[in-house]
């Protein structure tokens, strides 16, 4: 395929993501997405990241990303990170095919992560970390391997800055980090020049290291300090959900949950994939392919909790994979009998997605891909939340729906917006106990879980019985404080 041809067909491949990831841009928050934004909005005015007030177990990259959105727009805005990380990973997984293996494979793999890439079953439409994180990784990759054929210094600083942005986005990705540290380490070693390994390795280092340095001297300088930051993004995912603490039957049933929502999105890669590593069986431009998904797959693995939005760190490498394979089968096939076959294996996820893409409405699109009728009712309960109080009361969600505090742009009474934050991590419990027992309890109280879910000794039940009128809104629970 000539150079000009695929460049137009490329960009055939960015108008298909785009219009795809613009069905999504009017549809409601998910509560990660919800919480993510508020917390970003409670940063922006003044209030400390991992502090008493704007705490959430991510890093600054994610949290400054929405805090820009945020600063644009509403949801909309919030759901453009996702489109454009969305066409970032079409540019980037094109540049590393085009490299490897040539510019047909190029523009396939960008057709598949175009059209796969949104993946309504795994949320792959939503700007969640994995996907903000999974590009910023992916652009890092890419850049690498055009320094390896530019050897600028400048490239290779920026891939190890993106690199080291990575982990910044989202704790698991840092994919970026180990391929481009496996790109120049393989470049070191065939160049037979110590001088110059330890070189590149160095100014690759130096980069990674540099968006690291911005985020702990940031951490330094409000508190709760550095050791508040590093709880928050490792500390507490270690001590309770990860690849190596909480219970594994509970990790291993949700990781079995999330592998037919995996399948239903992502089925074309993982066999066109399949096709691609038998063709490069011997070839050694298959490192750096699988060392990618590798690494992908490791940080998957690190998470612990494996909701299906997890998968969508694994779509570019399988998507770089998989357009090899299909470029493979195009040369290996009679071309009309390859088209149809690949046509026909991507036909499938797009047909089973049809149901999300032409639903009726935007709240319809979240039932059929979400499928957590928190993201709906939180709409309503937010705006009558924000009708009974004012923008300085603070409320408290029992015993957690991140989605209402951004609904309802309003001041959490406790720091923990999550469920499993509140179950998990010590003195959670209490401090919803001393919000409501203090001399200061919220205005107002929602209950989107059982009261005696974590109120187990029941103190909160008496102060809602003692001092609160209980009404509804959409058939939740509301407690208003009595004057």
């Amino acid at each position: 395929m000539a150079p000009r041809v695929a460049g137009l067909w490329l960009l055939g491949d960015i108008v298909a993501a785009a219009i795809l990831r613009l069905r999504f841009l009017d549809v409601p928050l998910n509560v990660d997405e919800a919480g993510f934004g508020q917390v970003a909005r409670l940063w922006s005015r003044g209030f400390a990241l991992y502090g008493d007030v704007a705490w959430v177990d991510r890093p600054q990259g994610l949290v400054g990303l929405y805090r820009i959105a945020v600063g644009i727009g509403d949801e909309w805005a919030i759901r453009t990170l996702a489109l454009v990380a969305g066409i970032t990973l079409v540019l980037a997984v094109a540049s590393i095919a085009w490299t490897i293996v040539g510019p047909r494979a190029a523009v396939l793999a960008a057709w598949l992560i175009a059209l796969l890439g949104p993946a309504p079953h795994l949320e792959g439409f939503t700007a969640n970390g994995e996907l903000l994180g999974g590009a910023v990784a992916a652009a890092a990759i890419a850049i690498v391997l055009r320094w390896c054929s530019n050897p600028r210094w400048w490239l290779l600083l920026l891939a190890g800055m993106l690199a080291g942005c990575g982990p910044l986005v989202k704790q698991s990705a840092f994919d970026g980090v180990i391929v481009a540290g496996a790109v120049v380490l393989v470049v070191g070693i065939s160049s037979r020049s110590t001088r110059a390994a330890v070189g590149h390795l160095a100014l690759l280092a130096a980069g990674i290291a540099m968006p690291w340095l911005v985020a702990v001297a940031a951490a330094a300088t409000a508190p709760p300090g550095v050791s508040g930051w590093w709880f928050a993004i490792y500390g507490y995912r270690a001590q309770t959900e990860s690849l190596v603490s909480g219970d594994l039957g509970f990790r291993l049933t949700l990781l079995a949950k999330s592998v037919p929502p995996m399948l239903v999105d992502g089925l074309p890669l993982i066999v066109l994939g399949v096709v691609g590593v038998v063709a490069l069986r011997r070839d050694r431009r298959l490192l750096l392919p699988t060392v990618w998904l590798g690494a992908c797959a490791l940080g998957f693995m690190a998470g612990g909790l494996y909701h299906p939005h997890y998968w969508v760190q694994l779509l570019p490498p399988l998507a770089l994979l998989a357009g090899v394979g299909a470029d493979h089968l195009l040369g290996a096939w009679p071309v009309r009998r390859a088209t149809i076959a690949i046509g026909a294996l991507v036909t499938i996820p797009l047909l089973l997605a049809t149901p999300v893409y032409f639903a009726s409405s935007p709240e319809l699109v979240s039932k059929r891909s979400t499928n957590d009728p928190r993201v709906i009712s939180a709409i309503p309960v937010g705006a009558a939340l924000a009708a009974a109080s004012s923008p300085s009361e603070r409320v408290q969600v029992l015993w957690a729906n991140a989605a209402i505090y951004w609904y309802a742009d309003r001041i959490p009474a406790t720091r923990y917006l999550w469920y499993r934050n509140i179950e998990r991590i010590p003195g959670g419990r209490q401090a919803v106990i001393d919000a409501f027992t203090g001399d200061t309890p919220p205005a107002l109280a929602v209950g989107y879980q059982p009261v005696a879910a974590l109120d187990i000794n029941g103190q909160i039940q008496s102060v809602l019985d003692a001092r609160y009128t209980p009404a509804s809104a959409g058939g939740v629970p509301i407690w208003t404080l009595r004057p």
